[in-house]
């Protein structure tokens, strides 16, 4: 009898379709790091990974940006450390998707299969830890939020004295439990059907909007379509506060976009039905199409008010434009702003105010870059990023709904909220 082949060698590395459910990478300190320093090493590397993710939402913006959005205020950005054994020179990240841990690992090695970190990132990241040493909370967080945010930032500062030699430190993934794949709902998708057309080639990993970005929290989208789909935003106004989002990331307008154009108003109408009937109220709607630094990903804002209320909500709309710097204009014409005019680029504020009592509305638009904006002919005129949120809170006299980051709630809160919406909506169709 001949002698029987060598078992095959040892894989000891999984790869990233092997791990498909995972949201935790397995991380292992280089053996020049001394045993006393474990703990604080793999608390940088915590927070290296957190802050890479920062930097992938916020190209464009400054670090010291009041329009950075940061893990203090955005919780599919943070990263936890777990080490089973104090000493061990290893321990693993769980992000809060497998998407977040997915950018992070490509970023960081340049491998969807994990490796060693890049010398290069880690150098920038030990420098960027000795050379930030404020304590830093966005004023808007309030009571729950800012006891995060601050405990966020004291972790942070107490941990940048320990940036030492990290080069050879290593990055690979690690099994996920059936429990966090049972938690997210079929692999993270909470039973929607996505195929290959809702991750097409142009989705970038720093959206909010992009499905294959790590930030987009799929447990608040509540169903979707072939070239949109609609979620309920972060901080919503009310519990049917919704948003329509293009599937393909862009800043074009989504009512200007002739691919997109028929399926937004089918979308759009069916949401107006469903306030109408299963609600009793009127829907308000509106797109602020205007770029915005580090990109937009165009969305419509679809929010169900009282019957009866378009009248109060166009005056006070009016008059907090001109307050603003800019003139909304009415369009009489029954034409969709595709056929009014051929180009759109410059962006635009479109709203639409409920007549009340079936689908008729009024149609407002301000085109940016249009001559003047007031009635002194101003050139500076500005669309605020809340606009339409400042315009409800002034007519309902709840100043706190003004801005979405005061109106964050759990994530549990969120996930009980969109499947409410989610089976309200359907029952239209039953």
């Amino acid at each position: 009898m001949g002698i029987p082949p060598p078992p095959p060698p040892r894989r000891n590395r999984l790869t990233e379709s092997e791990c498909a459910d995972s949201t935790t990478l397995f991380l292992r300190l280089p053996p020049t790091v001394d045993s006393s320093s474990y703990e604080k090493e793999l608390e940088f590397m915590r927070l290296f990974a957190q802050r890479t993710m920062e930097d992938e939402l916020n190209v464009g913006v400054a670090a010291d940006s009041a329009d950075r959005i940061t893990a203090a205020d955005e919780p599919a950005l943070r990263v936890q450390v777990r080490q089973p054994n104090a000493e061990m020179n290893y321990g693993f990240l769980t992000f809060a998707s497998h998407a977040a841990a997915l950018t992070t690992l490509v970023s960081l090695t340049s491998h969807e299969d994990g490796g060693a970190v890049s010398g290069d990132k880690l150098e920038t990241a030990q420098t960027l830890a000795k050379e930030e040493t404020e304590i830093k909370t966005d004023s808007i967080v309030s009571g729950d939020k800012l006891e995060t945010a601050q405990t966020l930032a004291k972790e942070e500062t107490e941990t940048k004295a320990y940036a030492s030699n990290l080069n050879g430190v290593t990055l690979y993934w690690a099994k996920g439990s059936q429990k966090s794949a049972e938690s997210n709902g079929k692999s993270g998708n909470y039973g929607l059907n996505f195929n290959n057309r809702h991750f097409p080639p142009d989705a970038r990993t720093d959206c909010w909007f992009c499905l294959a970005s790590p930030t987009c929290e799929k447990h608040l989208i509540v169903t979707v379509f072939d070239e949109c789909y609609v979620a309920m935003p972060k901080g919503a106004v009310n519990e049917f506060h919704s948003l329509i989002v293009p599937v393909e990331h862009g800043g074009d307008g989504a009512f200007v976009t002739k691919k997109l154009a028929p399926e937004m108003e089918t979308v759009k109408s069916k949401l107006r039905t469903h306030a109408r009937t299963a609600l009793q109220k009127d829907l308000f709607v509106f797109e602020r199409c205007i770029q915005t630094k580090g990109g937009y990903h165009t969305h419509v804002q679809c929010i169900p008010v009282e019957a009866g209320s378009g009248p109060t909500i166009q005056s006070k709309m009016l008059e907090m434009s001109v307050r603003s710097g800019f003139q909304l204009r009415e369009i009489t014409s029954e034409l969709s702003l595709n056929a009014l005019e051929e180009d759109w680029s410059a962006g635009y504020f479109y709203v639409e105010i409920p007549l009340g009592g079936g689908d008729e509305y009024r149609r407002f638009i301000y085109r940016a870059g249009d001559a003047g904006g007031n009635e002194q002919g101003s050139s500076r005129a500005h669309v605020p990023l809340q606009f339409g949120r400042e315009v409800l809170a002034e007519v309902l006299n709840k100043p706190e709904i003004g801005h979405w980051k005061a109106c964050v709630v759990s994530k549990e809160n969120e996930e009980e909220l969109t499947a409410s919406f989610r089976t309200s909506l359907a029952s239209l169709s039953s």
